[in-house]
């Protein structure tokens, strides 16, 4: 049987499929990448979709397109060359710092490039701080969607994924501080997880980083999920090498070979 495969580009801005010869996305009206020299740019129509109000932060305007979480909010950038961005309420500078840093010193790394990218932080017209982020659109629920519903093989994977972030977070001597199953967020198609809710992110060791993400992951298990390795799950012993080294070794003994089990097969609980 012929094994065929289509790979298509998309959007960096609003993650919509790029058609080759379209020269700015059909969705959002972003350019794909620089124009040639002898291409002279028109002025982009703006998309006209449904808002639940704007935010002006410094010169720029936002327009609100949905709630995805308390203070947390689906925007749009109100310019012709405008970007899909997520726009955090009442959130702290501390919280810029660290992802500016972080994405910086980890360049290159499993992890930083899974970092929420910051777009800007400032003051809203009516004094609230934001914290705005570039929308990552392919994972699109957090963990928490998934509680009661998630299989072993599902489960290990993710545990993979969130042990090999915290390797490259916990070299540098910080911790995430709020490691619950609504900051992990899924891409379900794929073996993808990025981590979000990084306002108690600080340089203060690895703290219980391993025990609350491997708890997170515990507490969305399906019933039927092996004992031996749930109590793995709620007892991690180590550092977040030392257990994704360890996970191994249980994977194998009490479930065999691993597989591909992706989120979109899985039924949501919410």
């Amino acid at each position: 049987m012929l094994n065929m495969s289509i790979t298509v580009e998309r959007c960096k801005n609003c993650g919509g499929p790029l058609h080759s010869r379209a020269m700015a996305c059909e969705y959002c009206d972003s350019l794909p990448g620089p124009l040639p020299q002898w291409i002279i740019p028109r002025q982009l129509p703006r998309v006209c979709v449904p808002t639940l109000g704007r935010y002006r932060i410094g010169d720029v305007h936002y327009r609100v397109h949905g709630r995805l979480a308390p203070g947390v909010f689906l925007a749009r950038r109100d310019t012709p060359l405008t970007q899909m961005v997520l726009l955090k309420i009442g959130a702290r500078e501390q919280e810029w710092e660290v992802l500016l840093r972080l994405g910086r010193d980890l360049a290159g790394s499993f992890l930083g490039g899974l970092l929420p990218e910051p777009v800007q932080f400032g003051l809203s017209e009516k004094g609230q701080q934001v914290l705005v982020t570039r929308w990552r659109s392919e994972f699109e629920a957090p963990l928490k969607a998934w509680s009661g519903q998630v299989p072993v093989h599902a489960a290990i994977w993710l545990t993979h994924r969130l042990l090999e972030q915290l390797i490259d977070l916990h070299s540098l001597g910080f911790a995430h501080g709020q490691l619950r199953a609504e900051h992990m967020l899924i891409h379900p198609y794929a073996h993808g997880m990025m981590l979000c809710g990084w306002s108690a992110c600080a340089a203060r060791g690895p703290g219980t980083d391993v025990a609350d993400g491997l708890g997170a992951i515990a507490g969305v298990l399906r019933s039927d999920v092996p004992k031996q390795l749930v109590r793995f799950l709620k007892q991690p012993v180590g550092s977040a090498r030392q257990v994704n080294e360890e996970l191994k070794r249980v994977s194998d003994a009490v479930v065999g070979p691993r597989q591909f089990c992706p989120f979109s097969e899985i039924r949501r609980s919410s």
